[in-house]
């Protein structure tokens, strides 16, 4: 860990510059107070952060470096190595501008494995635009869990509520082939340490959901959760875990049962997305848990339809923001309760 005393070193890729990514990252480091908490290193073109900040009516100067190793305290450092940058079009689909915001990351995650940032901070993507032979992958965290060493899993953070996933960016129709009782007993096993680790709960609750409605009725709907999910819960449990379920997806939110828990697993994307944007969009983070390194990132994609009208909304960016330096370098606060971070209180009294 890094002394107190110094600023904790913060990469930031651009994302796809024809959305709302630098938009964000250029309005968050309007309030210079967050130079006196962290050391930010941007990855991307100076030309394109220009060409936004005019279009967005205000100014911003940057250190450019070759390297982040020269980068300075209460600075904007800028790494640019892009020859020849892509014209931004704000809100339109460009495979060139895709290969920009991978150019960007691949720098980041290159620095971040060498220790050069301490942590990552990465804007939305789109994943049609970014895909490509060089980037086969289905989003950053495949890409990252790639090159980094982990077995890393998506987790949604908000003040009140984690949401991981025992599937992520797949077909519906693929849920219950890649479901096992060794993928759930994995999954919980990793998320419980990073639970431990990463959010210090000394004895982590966690919740899973069920792979069909009402948890299969006995078998009438199907036996997916009975033959797929129960054993890797029963072996986490004689194993010490406090994991409970499968619960059925339909009323486990509404019913606020989830506050009971430390961290709800859903069986795919959407049974767990949903809900969690539904309650804590615009403040949710993505945290790639389970990596040797940290990174996060917003909980909203690209926003095209919005992208160049200077509304975007800098919330949830702020919070993947605090949470990296939260994670980075954990402090104690006895007047937290138990299940809100530093981060998270902090993002909190930033937005009120």
């Amino acid at each position: 860990m890094k002394d107190k005393k110094n600023n904790i070193k913060v990469g930031f890729t651009t994302g796809d510059m024809n959305g709302v990514g630098p938009e964000i990252l250029l309005k968050s480091f309007r309030n210079t107070e967050l130079l006196s908490i962290c050391t930010p290193v941007i990855y991307g073109p100076l030309k394109n952060l220009n060409y936004t900040l005019t279009h967005l009516g205000f100014e911003m100067s940057f250190n450019k470096i070759s390297s982040a190793e020269k980068s300075k305290e209460g600075k904007i450092n800028l790494v640019d190595s892009f020859n020849d940058a892509p014209e931004i079009t704000f809100g339109v689909l460009n495979k060139e501008v895709g290969y920009a915001a991978f150019e960007s990351i691949k720098m980041g995650v290159k620095d971040l494995k060498e220790g050069k940032i301490d942590v990552l901070v990465t804007p939305p993507i789109n994943k049609e635009a970014i895909h490509s032979d060089d980037f086969p992958f289905m989003g950053h965290t495949d890409y990252i869990d790639s090159e980094i060493n982990g077995n890393s899993t998506m987790m949604m953070v908000s003040e009140n509520l984690r949401v991981a996933l025992l599937t992520e960016h797949i077909p519906v129709a693929k849920v219950t082939d890649l479901i096992t009782p060794e993928l759930v007993q994995n999954k919980v096993n990793a998320l419980n340490e990073t639970l431990i680790r990463d959010f210090q709960i000394e004895r982590p609750k966690i919740a899973i959901l069920s792979i069909d409605p009402h948890v299969g009725d006995g078998g009438v709907i199907a036996e997916n959760d009975k033959k797929l999910i129960v054993p890797g819960i029963k072996k986490m449990q004689d194993s010490g875990v406090l994991v409970y379920g499968p619960f059925s997806a339909d009323s486990f939110f509404g019913s606020a049962e989830y506050k009971k828990y430390d961290l709800i697993i859903a069986a795919y994307h959407d049974q767990g997305l949903i809900p969690f944007k539904t309650l804590s969009f615009g403040m949710g983070v993505n945290y790639t848990s389970g990596l040797e390194k940290i990174r996060t990132s917003p909980d909203h994609g690209t926003a095209y339809s919005i992208a160049g009208k200077g509304v975007a909304s800098i919330d949830s960016f702020l919070c993947s923001i605090y949470l990296a330096i939260d994670i980075f370098r954990p402090v104690s606060y006895t007047h937290l309760r138990a299940h809100e971070t530093k981060a998270n209180l902090v993002c909190r009294l930033l937005l009120e």
